[in-house]
């Protein structure tokens, strides 16, 4: 047995010197307190007395202080002074296993404990007590983990789910910037397909940089979500690309739903839709026809439903709508012309729906009865601004083409009037117009006012004139009267009695130095015309001129109702003798 010298017994250390650490990673050795190492110490130096032939721990001692694989355990003082604190350590602590790892520091025994010859530091090796005093724990050694490269790292969630929204809106806006749905897939199906291989050469260079390695815990995750977003975009650029064709149609259907009429009809020509079988086309242009109907622009109605009626021959249910949508436009347009007052405009409407063929009987009915209210009320109008012909004109229209109206009957007296002002406006200008104006009037108006001033005009005396362009004679040369008279029945062959003995009879009229000559209130009837001189002494001289074939007089004067007669301008001289 060796006594403990006093160099070998350092004092012991301070309470915060009472846990022992390895220096081996992750390796924790906790040593117990004084007091528990004090009684260990003095059982041990008396098992060497009791046994003083052996100075070596026995094996089962040395078995007791090996150091296992497991978590470290603290054991305070207040563990180790119950009988049964080395028992249940025993049971429920493995027993610790030398380890050329590990660099234990163990305090030195306390003094008067003597020294087993053992080193205290730097060894693998425990004093040889009976029971161990503490566990230490090592866990095993791990390679270190070799670190995955930034490239190949994952991406936080939120990154990854920024990246994935970008995408889509990037999508989205690429479709819908370009206007046309079919151009716009077109061109997102190219984009998604694109964006697919780009994110497969960049999963191709993060695999090769780390991403598969087998030290990345997350390469399984990163592989298929990026295989995952790769094969979407694929399948969403093929999918572009079938639905291409198909998308004129569907985008067609929505503009007409939004009555995008213009925009509509475009699409469904390019998805191969035309004259004269389309029924979509046809449908859209009757559908925008009844839109601008409805917005009153009946002029852009009718050529949208005279498009249908004569291009789309083969869509009959949409030809049989435009005619009847056509005649309802044109109806519409003459009652708004109407309810403002335009009725020379809305009887212009009316007539045309009255014209088309398509317009059965009852809309004849219908139409005509608005019809000639419309030209009644214009003539009335017309009446009240002293625009006869126009008055007249539309009160005719009413008495010829509405004689079952109602206003047929109340215009009788205000048409009479409307005649007789256009009777007297053309016997000023082109007065052979106004006989017949008349004699309407002296015929169907008897009974009025207008009328039976007509017939008396009718029957009034006219005035005829004319002019000589040859010298006149003049009184100073003994001429008393150079005249000119209207006969009748002249003939070439005529005897001067004859002539002279008429000529008493006859309506004379002085021809004017100036050669001009007038007859006033000549009755109707047919006149030759002769001229000539009277002498001082009551000598005459007259002559007339005849043609040689017929011996007819060449100037004839037919004076009629209404209207003056004029020669005009008579080339012959006044003969004297």
């Amino acid at each position: 047995m060796q006594t403990p010298s006093s160099e070998s017994t350092p004092s012991l250390p301070n309470a915060e010197e009472r846990t022992a650490h390895f220096s081996s990673a992750e390796t924790e050795v906790t040593v117990p307190s004084e007091a528990a190492f004090a009684s260990q110490a003095e059982k041990t130096v008396a098992d060497q007395d009791t046994h003083p032939t052996s100075t070596q721990p026995s094996p089962s001692q040395q078995e007791a202080f090996p150091i296992a694989d497991t978590d470290a355990v603290t054991l305070s003082s207040s563990t180790l002074s119950t009988p049964d604190a080395a028992t249940s350590l025993d049971q429920t602590v493995v027993r610790p296993i030398a380890s050329e790892n590990m660099n234990v520091v163990i305090p030195p025994p306390p003094p008067g404990i003597p020294s087993t010859g053992m080193p205290y530091q730097g060894s693998n090796y425990y004093p040889p007590l009976e029971q161990p005093v503490f566990y230490a724990t090592q866990q095993a050694s791990t390679p270190a983990q070799k670190q995955v490269p930034g490239i190949a790292r994952p991406l936080p969630i939120w990154a990854f789910v920024i990246g994935i929204l970008v995408i889509i809106i990037g999508l989205v806006i690429v479709f819908l910037t370009t206007g046309d749905w079919a151009d716009g897939d077109l061109t997102t199906s190219f984009v998604a397909l694109g964006l697919a291989g780009f994110l497969a050469i960049v999963l191709g260079i993060r695999a090769v940089f780390g991403l598969a390695s087998p030290y990345n815990p997350m390469r399984l995750r990163q592989l298929v979500s990026s295989v995952m977003v790769i094969l979407i975009l694929c399948v969403s650029s093929g999918s572009g690309l079938i639905a291409h064709s198909s998308l004129h149609d569907v985008q067609a259907h929505y503009l007409e739903g939004q009555q995008q009429w213009a925009q509509a009809l475009q699409e469904y020509q390019l998805n191969g839709d035309k004259a004269p079988s389309s029924l979509d086309l046809a449908r859209t242009y009757d559908e925008w026809g009844e839109d601008l109907s409805q917005q009153g622009k009946y002029e852009s109605a009718s050529n949208k439903f005279d498009t249908v009626i004569n291009q789309f021959t083969n869509a009959t249910n949409e030809v049989m709508r435009a005619q009847t949508d056509e005649v309802n436009s044109y109806m519409n347009w003459g009652k708004q012309a109407f309810q403002q007052r335009r009725y020379a405009d809305a009887s212009d409407h009316f007539d045309m729906a009255l014209s088309l063929s398509y317009c059965t009987s009852d809309c004849q009915k219908q139409i005509s009865q608005l019809d000639a209210t419309a030209y009644y009320n214009t003539a009335e109008a017309s009446l009240k601004q002293s625009n006869y012909a126009d008055a007249a004109t539309a009160f005719g229209v009413v008495q010829t083409r509405f004689p079952q109206s109602k206003e047929a009957d109340l215009q009788h007296v205000d048409m009479s009037k409307a005649l007789l002002g256009q009777g007297k406006e053309n016997i000023v200008g082109t007065c052979a117009t106004a006989v017949p104006i008349y004699q309407q009037l002296a015929k169907d108006f008897s009974d009025t006012a207008a009328g039976q001033e007509a017939k008396t005009a009718l029957n009034a005396p006219q005035t005829v004139t004319g002019h000589f362009e040859g010298p006149i004679p003049q009184a100073s040369d003994g001429y008393v009267e150079v005249n000119a008279a209207l006969m009748q029945n002249l003939v070439g062959t005529m005897g001067q009695a004859a002539f002279y003995q008429q000529l008493a009879t006859s309506p004379t009229a002085t021809i004017a130095n100036d050669g001009n000559f007038t007859f006033k209130g000549v009755a109707q009837g047919t006149y030759d015309l002769a001229w000539g001189v009277s002498k001082s002494d009551g000598s005459q001289f007259y002559s007339f001129y005849y043609k040689k074939d017929s011996f007819k007089p060449i100037y004839v004067a037919q004076v009629g109702p209404l209207c003056p007669f004029d020669f005009g301008d008579i080339p012959e001289h006044i003969a004297v003798s």
